[in-house]
């Protein structure tokens, strides 16, 4: 019972009030800085992802016309097209891996090239 009356009297205590609002202005501060933060972070990591994102998609272009360069054939090209186009990129590459066609050792000695070149122009 002391501890209750001990509370209410601080409550009711004239203190109480300045202190209280003085606490409850403190508290706003430190919550709108943690919102600004947050937004700050957000807006951060999405632009982030949108470069993440942009990077992804060259990327994937660049590896679809390195795969189309290697699987190109002089000869049934139109044909070879139709049913390539059917399968998946993944499917696609395993089927070239396998068969390696004529072209593909070519490919793979100018990708190496082009990565020496890149090497010393770093």
């Amino acid at each position: 019972m002391g501890m209750f009356r001990t509370l209410l009297q601080a409550f009711i205590s004239p203190v109480a009030g300045p202190v209280g609002f003085i606490l409850a202005l403190v508290m706003c501060g430190l919550l709108l800085n943690t919102v600004y933060n947050a937004e700050s972070r957000e807006a951060q990591l999405q632009a982030q992802i949108a470069r993440l994102q942009d990077q992804a998609q060259k990327n994937a272009i660049a590896l679809h016309a390195r795969l189309a360069a290697c699987e190109a054939a002089p000869g049934d090209l139109p044909q070879r097209r139709a049913d390539l186009s059917k399968l998946t990129p993944e499917q696609r590459a395993q089927r070239l891996a396998a068969n390696s066609p004529q072209g593909f050792d070519v490919c793979a000695r100018m990708e190496s090239a082009d990565r020496a070149v890149l090497e010393t122009l770093k």
